[in-house]
């Protein structure tokens, strides 16, 4: 994560904090169990990912470089948002629930291009587009929490489930060549299913309302580690026949920092 994105996450939060907890000063709480019911909310925020996948082929060698033909792109730190349903129960002062977020992720493309100097694969320009991290991913997982008339502390933890795959492209133009002549089909960079955990602070309004801050850290493993298949002219793929390019991911891993509201259907009503 970089450092432009780690200072605006701790001033959003400090500021999100202070000021939902000025706003929430005016409620005035109409139930013993205020953080008692389903509810269900949006929310928005920030990811910052460590996602990479490199491409490599044993024994092809760089000249520039003396080392074999290896070359990875990484993601950079995105957007999430997207919509959450839960049901809580609560005891006195403890609350425990589940709940189920939908979020969709966006960052930019990654297109990363080197000139390679070797023999094997063939010299030109290689580059790399698609995104890193998933498209899209759902959370699933139980919650506990203690209960104030008008804040909500909680922990989490759960599953994630990336519903969208993304794949990565590697491209080749010969040198001296103005496009393309072959392409390489990547598999899917990272794992479908991993595991998150985190916590925030729920803050109530008056009425039906609330807002959330949370942060989440999640987990998802390596993805496939394939064998890319070149298409595209044949006279170009046959200089790749007697190669492979293998293409893998180290992973991943995410850190999320959302704001968001809710709407409660038994949230302080008479």
């Amino acid at each position: 994560m970089n450092h432009a994105f780690a200072g605006a996450r701790a001033v959003l939060g400090a500021a999100a904090f202070f000021v939902l907890a000025s706003i929430a000063g005016v409620a005035t709480a109409q139930s013993q169990i205020p953080w008692d019911g389903a509810y269900v909310g949006v929310s928005v925020g920030g990811a910052g990912n460590s996602a990479c996948r490199r491409w490599a082929s044993a024994g092809a060698t760089n000249v520039s470089t003396g080392s074999a033909f290896s070359y990875q792109s990484c993601a950079s730190d995105g957007f999430v948002g997207g919509v959450q349903v839960g049901d809580n129960f609560q005891t006195r002062h403890f609350v425990w629930g589940f709940g189920a977020d939908l979020d969709a992720w966006s960052d930019k493309n990654s297109n990363p291009s080197l000139k390679y100097l070797g023999a094997v694969p063939p010299p030109g320009t290689y580059a790399i587009s698609g995104k890193v991290g998933p498209s899209d991913f759902a959370v699933i997982g139980p919650h506990i929490g203690y209960a104030g008339d008008l804040m909500l502390p909680y922990l989490t933890a759960g599953t994630i489930i990336t519903t969208g795959a993304r794949n990565s492209t590697l491209s080749y133009t010969p040198t001296g060549a103005a496009k393309p002549v072959a392409s390489f089909s990547g598999g899917r960079n990272v794992a479908a299913a991993g595991w998150v955990a985190g916590g925030g602070i729920e803050i109530g309004l008056n009425g039906a309302w609330s807002i959330r801050v949370d942060y989440l850290h999640m987990n998802l493993g390596k993805g496939s580690h394939s064998i890319a298949d070149c298409s595209g002219i044949a006279s170009a793929c046959a200089a790749f026949s007697a190669i492979t390019l293998d293409t893998m991911g180290n992973g991943l891993t995410a850190n999320l920092f959302r704001v968001g509201i809710n709407y409660w259907f038994d949230y302080w009503n008479p």
